[in-house]
């Protein structure tokens, strides 16, 4: 993706000018004599670039290669200035040895660099000013001392616009562009497609996460690229591309991780999708497994090399090993699920009433499952939208969520009672008073021991699972509950990186497995949206622990904790919409020990320092690390989106 500096008549004049050159010169490549093909219109704004390889060949060890480019809405892209093009070929599954993988050679690369500046290019380019190109290599691959030349491997083309350290060269006109990378792979003499492949992961997998590879520091918008260019011969050991990227993501706690097929995907984009289980190798392997020493015979009998490891690795075993933990996870977790009401009473104190459900829904008697429960877990507060019941007592009512365990290591807890195969619990007086505070809300979160598949009594060294999470409401006037939006952030964004059986808090929780049990609203399909909404019964206004220092709202925890792990690059990673109503409903967040700030501006500086945004804040109406009074009362004061009107695409925007 990339933001044009230009305005749409700007591109319009630019692109008239130059299809006027055009013809002038008759599409003509610039040599005479040549008069090329018919010059076509040329792009205008690019946001994506789109390659089609027409014909790649090598003839005497010098690669040519021919291809178009065009633009989202298919027109050619005339005047590219900035190619690195790279040779590189494929050796075959055992042909290395037995049991070793297929393996990429790099061979050379070539830079063109047309711009003004450089004007340089170590081959020959031909721009046909149509959208099509070709590029001749002057480097002989014979010549390379990274790998010996073979002909009768499957070769590859690789071209990208990445200029390290800087943004791509734009075309002459000025007209910025996005990263790009074109691969090609083919046979040598004939240009045929190549008959075999390495392609494992898909960049669309990687993307889950990721958003776009270019993101993770690749320069290149295909993970392909990544695999033949981290080889053995080109990058240090360690840096091979099946070994660097097992190891920068087998320590990430993402629930997704715990299973390999959450990356290897069977796809026509990844035909050799299976190559974990299918060809394990001392490399690959010990990437994860780290702490064994194949050669040294250290945590494994000793392999001098690859030839014996499927003799006991077999495909079937190794996937159903390195895929078993999430497998089991989800049978346990279908087996149980629960249900909750919430019911004010004259006293201001609520019953709450929990009951445990069996695979297809229906309800159980509690008592039958009750030592098998590890924990189940409780938080209410007051007003989903702006909770006013603190993680701690809350400036503002003085009070603070109630925190509840109904069951805990199969026991009962004070309070408890199980009436008609149900545990009931009445909470404490609840702060209820008019509109958002109407509604009071449970968050529940269901921890269950088992042995494999199978819920078992709990003892004190058992496993245990967290199960689907409850979110239940209830109002004290009898009146329809308040419900925060879940039209920003839906969890289905977060199982991207976590997976869908992500189990949030495990640990000092119970731990919540998000599913259709905490939806209390559709999309535009009828599909239930699950919503993170049953966060904040915790993640209050007031922050959490002794005070707002780790920004604990939700509003700001989120941004504060994914911003740490770099991966986070835009908004539309989490985001569908941006409610920008939903601060109208808002009052002061934590944003330090004991002050706090309005809500646009501490959900805004939780990614921002206050000297990035540009403008004196406090001008704006916004009380910045005040008292909680002072910043309370001026809420609603804040004038930001007088002129700003931030979105998931483009969250700098303003109104015009």
């Amino acid at each position: 993706m990339m933001n044009t500096h230009k305005t749409k008549i700007a591109l319009l004049l630019a692109a008239s000018a130059v299809t006027m050159a055009l013809t002038g010169c008759g599409g003509s490549d610039g040599n005479s004599g040549e008069p090329g093909e018919p010059g076509g219109e040329p792009a205008g704004a690019i946001k994506t670039l789109n390659f089609t390889f027409e014909k790649a060949i090598i003839t005497d060890g010098l690669p040519h290669v021919d291809f178009r480019v065009t633009n989202e809405d298919d027109m050619p892209v005339v005047g590219l200035q900035y190619f690195k093009f790279y040779a590189e070929q494929l050796v075959p599954q055992g042909a290395t040895g037995a049991g070793n993988a297929s393996q990429w050679q790099y061979l050379v690369d070539e830079t063109c660099d047309l711009t003004p500046k450089v004007n340089k290019c170590a081959g020959s380019l031909v721009d046909n000013k149509n959208g099509s190109y070709s590029y001749s290599f002057s480097t002989n691959l014979n010549s390379s001392t990274r790998a010996a030349y073979n002909s009768e491997l499957a070769q590859r083309i690789v071209l990208n616009n990445y200029i390290r350290g800087t943004t791509p060269a734009p075309l002459p006109d000025g007209t910025t562009l996005p990263v790009f990378t074109g691969i090609f792979d083919y046979v040598a003499d004939t240009g045929a497609e190549a008959t075999y492949s390495r392609k494992i992961v898909t960049t669309a997998s990687c993307n889950t996460c990721h958003e776009d590879v270019i993101n993770a520091k690749h320069y290149t918008s295909d993970v392909n690229f990544c695999a033949s260019c981290h080889t053995e011969g080109k990058v240090k050991p360690g840096n091979e591309f099946n070994v660097l990227v097992h190891a920068k993501h087998k320590d990430l706690k993402l629930g997704s991780l715990d299973s390999c097929q959450s990356c290897h995907t069977a796809s026509d984009a990844a035909p050799d999708w299976d190559n974990w289980s299918r060809i394990p190798t001392a490399a690959t392997c010990g990437s994860c497994h780290s702490n064994i020493d194949f050669a040294a015979g250290k945590g494994h009998s000793q392999q001098l090399d690859n030839s014996n490891c499927i003799a006991c690795h077999n495909s079937n075993w190794t996937a159903e090993l390195h895929t078993g933990k999430t497998a089991d996870k989800k049978a346990v977790i279908a087996q149980l699920g629960i249900s909750a009401a919430l019911a004010a009473q004259a006293d201001d104190t609520a019953i709450l009433t929990v009951s445990i459900l069996d695979k297809d829904g229906n309800a159980i008697d509690a008592a039958t499952v009750q030592d098998k429960i590890k924990r189940l877990e409780t938080a209410t507060n007051v007003g989903p939208n702006f909770p006013i019941m603190g993680y701690n007592p809350s400036p503002g009512s003085g009070k603070a969520k109630i925190a509840k365990d109904l069951v805990k290591d199969g026991a009962l807890q004070a309070g408890v009672t199980i009436v008609d195969g149900k545990l009931v619990f009445t909470t404490p007086a609840l702060p209820f008073g008019a509109g958002d505070t109407d509604t009071a809300f449970t968050f529940i979160g269901l921890e269950m021991c088992n042995t494999g598949t199978t819920l078992t009594a709990c003892t004190t060294d058992s496993a245990t699972t967290s199960m689907k999470a409850e979110l239940a409401f209830g109002t004290k006037s009898g009146k329809a509950p308040s419900m925060r939006h879940v039209n920003s952030v839906e969890f289905g964004t977060c199982q991207g990186c976590h997976g869908d059986t992500f189990e949030i808090h495990k640990g000092h929780h119970s731990g919540f497995v998000m599913t259709e049990q905490v939806s209390h609203a559709k999309d535009a399909n009828g599909k239930a949206i699950v919503g993170v909404d049953g966060c904040v019964a915790c993640h209050t206004p007031d922050g959490t622990y002794a005070s707002g220092a780790n920004k604990g709202a939700l509003e700001m925890k989120l941004h504060v904790v994914h911003g740490k792990q770099g991966v986070i690059k835009e908004c539309t990673q989490c985001h569908n919409d941006f409610n920008l109503d939903a601060f109208k409903v808002k009052g002061a967040l934590a944003t330090s020990a004991g002050k706090y700030t309005t809500p646009i501006t501490a959900t805004c500086t939780s990614c921002h320092t206050p000297e990035s945004i540009g403008h004196g804040l406090e001008n704006m109406g916004a009380i910045v690390n005040g008292d909680y009074v002072q910043a309370n009362q001026a809420a609603q004061s804040e004038t930001c989106f007088y002129c700003h009107k931030p979105t998931p695409t483009d969250h700098t925007q303003v109104k015009m």
